[in-house]
């Protein structure tokens, strides 16, 4: 093969400086190659994988044909010479255009967490399980101490409620539970016989205090109310530039609804917890200022993470993408989707807070200082 021309840096360097991330996406419609498929988290990876694989079809003169209408000022036919010997090589059996993401994807810290979890509480369940049980030393004690007595006091209860059966039955069948715990012991250490009247006059006063402590439980629910308030949005600059965001569980966009363009450097999103603390799960504007620093008018910056299964939302009042980012499916840049924690996220301009957005599916407006 040639010496002459470095063919895969001058292509490379002709099409890093000659597109930008929008371009390329157009460049790969048109050539039948989807985007998505193009491994790497940043530009310049995307153009090396892309030349890559029309290395491996064996179809650079197809690429180069495409570049070369775009691109004037760059030595074409240097670069064509040498990559004809490529071409010539026989080609290998080549693998497919979208490889399946590796098995490692689908393990993250949640699930890591999820796990441990588990084992803890089956550890702690075993340990009640096979403790030895209190509650069988106490029912045995209680029923050693009554053994001797108990028979001649159970038969005056019996005589008794023989006795009020007859009249009132709606307060027979009330009292026996407080008569056998408390008063029946007493008696038990003088006289066996003659508690017999004595022993039903006490049953009498236990109806009333059993309706004052059922009232007693009634202010329980106030305080539950509390918890489950959140915190109120913060709106800072209510009369500066709008900006929408629309996601769901696949992709989420930023869209200009205006037509001033605004810069995205100081932009930045945080998941939060029940207390209002930030998670893990974030992301800020720069990663799209590394691509192009504004958001133009009618305009979208999207984040697609590489990996998703099914389509993206690409909505369709997006005229145009200035930025896309495609970080890993379950990086820590996914920040709006559902899951164990999160409860909301908000977005931050300049380290303030501007905006608080619900997870899942959602829209959520939020204002910026006015260029």
């Amino acid at each position: 093969m040639s010496d002459s021309i470095n063919w895969r840096r001058e292509l490379r360097r002709a099409i890093e400086e000659g597109f930008d991330d929008s371009e390329l996406q157009t460049l790969c419609f048109d050539l039948d190659i989807k985007y998505e498929s193009l491994s790497g988290d940043n530009f310049s990876s995307k153009v090396r994988e892309l030349i890559e694989y029309f290395e491996r079809k064996k179809e650079l003169s197809q690429l180069i044909s495409y570049c070369k209408e775009k691109l004037q000022k760059v030595p074409w036919d240097a670069i064509e010479a040498a990559v004809k010997e490529v071409d010539a090589v026989p080609s290998e059996d080549l693998p497919p255009d979208e490889p399946p993401p590796p098995f490692w994807q689908g393990i993250n810290q949640q699930t890591i967490l999820i796990g441990v979890g588990g084992v803890v509480v089956l550890i702690i369940a075993l340990f009640f399980i096979f403790r030895p049980g209190k509650e069988e030393t106490a029912s045995l004690a209680a029923t050693e101490i009554p053994a001797g007595p108990a028979t001649s006091e159970t038969a005056v209860p019996l005589a008794a409620e023989v006795e009020v059966t007859a009249e009132p039955t709606l307060e027979a069948t009330e009292i026996p539970p407080t008569s056998t715990s408390a008063p029946a012991l007493e008696p038990t250490v003088e006289p066996t016989n003659t508690p017999l009247v004595a022993a039903t006059s006490p049953v009498e006063p236990t109806l009333e205090p059993s309706v004052a402590a059922t009232a007693l439980a009634e202010p329980s629910p106030e305080p539950t109310v509390e918890a489950a308030v959140l915190a109120e949005p913060t709106v800072l600059y209510p009369d500066g530039s709008p900006l929408e965001l629309t996601y769901d569980a696949t992709s989420l966009y930023l869209y200009n609804p205006s037509s001033a363009r605004v810069r995205v450097s100081d932009l930045s999103f945080e998941a939060l917890d029940n207390a209002g603390r930030p998670l893990i799960y974030g992301m800020a504007g720069s990663r799209w200022t590394q691509f192009y620093s504004f958001v133009d008018g009618f305009a979208c910056n999207g984040i697609e993470p590489f990996g998703v299964g099914g389509s993206f939302m690409r909505p369709q009042f997006c005229r145009s993408y200035n930025a896309t980012v495609t970080p890993a499916q379950n990086g820590s840049e996914i920040f709006w989707i559902e899951r164990s924690g999160a409860v909301e996220f908000r977005v931050l301009w300049a380290g303030e807070e501007i905006a608080r957005c619900p997870l899942g599916t959602e829209t959520c407006q939020l204002f910026v200082p006015a260029p």
